[in-house]
């Protein structure tokens, strides 16, 4: 593509920001290809086993240590009192071994979780915040590393983590009774008698992280997520399933609106379609109407037992792992795409949560998103911003020529508020 042509793309691409840090899903943590039963050296395209989570790296884990001020640290410190996630902006408690309120073997039922520890931290503005929360399901998940097991999280970080289970704010949505809980042993998702059973608790703030529920039906058997910036399939055959590898291989050959970079989703990705507030099907049937309340396949090998495949319900929410060969098959919808840290040519130049960034981000929220045409150039944003961005960082009058287009949409924004 000619730098003209960009130059023109990108008066009607920067007006469509990322939705900043909240928007993005942070990698699995999965850095390993495995077949059936075993690891394996990462497969070419077109090989068996192709296209599997490790092979589509985005927003890699990152952490930053705070002390009690909620000042930076150095990764190397050796105290410290909370973890910022850089993915998500989410600020962690972190577990002690000390007998103090944040001991690590500290344990609750659900409604003392809230009342009690919670309103502790609060009342004592634990690290200055008087905010703390119990994280969502989705944020609880987030921190799970399936890279690693019992405790399958960044122990650099989370070095007080008890191989069990944790409390979630998310209760199930046809009875409040049970709560949803993330098992730090391997990141099995499910849920308890909140009334009847003690649970782990990690105190989290900041802004909520998901749900992803803002979706774009493009008219042509695809819907994009511009939360994500992933684009679904959105109708899947319900009357085919697969194991594992055909799972991998039915989206690396799909074909499907032009695009033949589909692929497995993660578990993550497969999970940030859930929607909570919903079953049977948990997710929003406007968009994906035919969905079969069952489960599919993800592209993430169980990492304590290869044999296994991370799969995610569509009844009600949960993850689980099951067999990728001699044991059942499962369905499948593939995605294609991903909003990874550093690709939004608007939070290059002006940062992430400027004035500059929100005035567009609102422009395309509130005007672009209820058009056609709009989202159509929404769509777009997503297939050319990486090209643009690498442009930017190469050559420095592409760079300032991008700036000038946007200071001029700036402009004519505020012009017509």
């Amino acid at each position: 593509m000619k730098k003209g042509m960009l130059i023109i793309a990108v008066s009607f691409l920067m007006l469509l920001p990322s939705r900043g840090l909240a928007g993005l899903l942070p990698d699995t943590g999965q850095a390993k290809c495995y077949d059936n039963d075993s690891e394996i050296t990462c497969p070419s395209p077109g090989g068996d086993f192709y296209g599997q989570d490790a092979q589509y790296p985005c927003n890699p884990q990152s952490y930053t240590k705070l002390d009690s001020n909620g000042d930076d640290l150095p990764d190397n410190a050796t105290e410290w009192v909370m973890v910022r996630d850089k993915v998500t902006g989410l600020i962690w408690e972190n577990k002690t071994d000390d007998n103090s309120i944040h001991d690590k073997d500290n344990t609750y039922k659900w409604q003392d979780a809230q009342d009690v520890f919670i309103a502790a931290l609060n009342s004592a503005q634990f690290g200055g915040y008087a905010d703390w929360r119990l994280p969502t399901v989705i944020e609880l998940s987030f921190l799970v590393d399936r890279d690693r097991y019992g405790p399958s999280i960044n122990t650099t970080f989370f070095p007080n983590t008890v191989s069990s289970s944790y409390w979630s704010s998310t209760t199930l949505v046809d009875d409040p009774y049970y709560v949803w809980y993330v098992l730090f042993d391997g990141g099995y998702l499910g849920y308890y008698i909140n009334a009847g059973s003690d649970g782990y608790v990690r105190a989290v703030r900041g802004g909520q992280c998901g749900p992803f529920d803002n979706f774009i039906d493009n008219g042509d058997g695809t819907v994009t997520n511009t939360d994500t910036g992933l684009m679904w399939q959105k109708d899947i055959d319900p009357d085919s399933t697969y194991n594992w590898q055909q799972a991998l291989s039915y989206c690396d050959n799909l074909t499907l609106a032009g695009y033949s970079d589909w692929r497995l989703p993660n578990s993550s990705e497969l999970q940030s379609v859930i929607d909570y507030t919903r079953l049977k099907p948990a997710i929003d049937i406007t968009y994906f109407p035919n969905t079969v309340s069952s489960y599919y396949w993800s592209s993430t090998t169980y990492v304590d037992a290869p044999v296994y495949a991370w799969k995610v319900g569509f009844l009600y929410g949960g993850m689980s792992f099951d067999y990728k060969y001699d044991g059942p098959t499962f369905y499948v919808r593939a995605v294609r795409g991903g909003q990874c840290l550093s690709l939004c040519p608007t939070e290059r130049l002006y940062g992430e949560h400027t004035e500059q960034t929100e005035l567009l981000r609102n422009f395309r929220d509130n005007v672009l998103s209820t058009t056609p045409e709009g989202q159509e150039l929404i769509k777009l944003y997503y297939e050319l911003s990486p090209v643009i961005v690498e442009m930017m960082e190469d050559d420095e009058g592409f760079r300032k020529e991008v700036k000038q287009i946007i200071d001029g949409v700036l402009a004519l924004i505020k012009e017509a508020e």
